[in-house]
């Protein structure tokens, strides 16, 4: 048998055997029913996605618990980031709101920016946000967070790099 077939019996296998209780275990953590069932179906997309996770599973279900609930958590913060646009979107003047296919892309891009930044560490990521949005000076962040100069400047070159790789694609 090929290793794509045994991927195949394995991913069925685990499924038919744990896709029930998963639907269950995400219900009892999220809003609906049909929730939990997309969400255990894109716990189960991930694993086709990376074909060689599911072989040394000694735990499946507390592996699958562990993916569903970094989906949980990612849909939280994204209902969160979208729940704040919208309430910035309403302080705009109905003239300057941009079309619905423009607030869209938006909160898309918003979505791929807060990623980028969960991805940082804590410390990269509040050095990144003083520098940039806040316009503290790197010696400044340095000292407010008890760091070197060059470890402020590695911090933010490394988030502008991942910035750049966001709108330009990796190198």
């Amino acid at each position: 048998m090929s290793s794509n077939s045994d991927l195949s019996i394995n991913i069925d296998k685990l499924y038919q055997d744990h896709h029930q209780w998963l639907v269950s275990w995400i219900a009892g953590r999220t809003s609906g029913w049909d929730n939990a069932q997309d969400l255990a179906q894109d716990t189960f997309m991930r694993l086709l996605a990376r074909p060689n996770t599911t072989e040394n599973i000694r735990s499946p279900r507390a592996w699958l618990a562990k993916i569903a609930n970094n989906l949980v958590v990612d849909q939280a913060r994204r209902k969160i980031l979208e729940q704040n646009y919208l309430l910035a979107l309403a302080n705009v003047p109905e003239a300057e709101q941009p079309s619905p296919e423009h607030q869209l892309a938006l909160l898309a891009l918003l979505e791929q920016i807060d990623d980028l930044l969960c991805s940082l560490r804590a410390v990269e990521k509040t050095a990144f946000l003083m520098v940039r949005l806040e316009g503290v000076s790197y010696r400044q962040v340095a000292k407010q967070l008890g760091v070197s100069l060059s470890s402020v400047e590695k911090y933010v070159a490394k988030a502008m790099f991942q910035c750049y790789n966001l709108v330009y694609g990796d190198l």
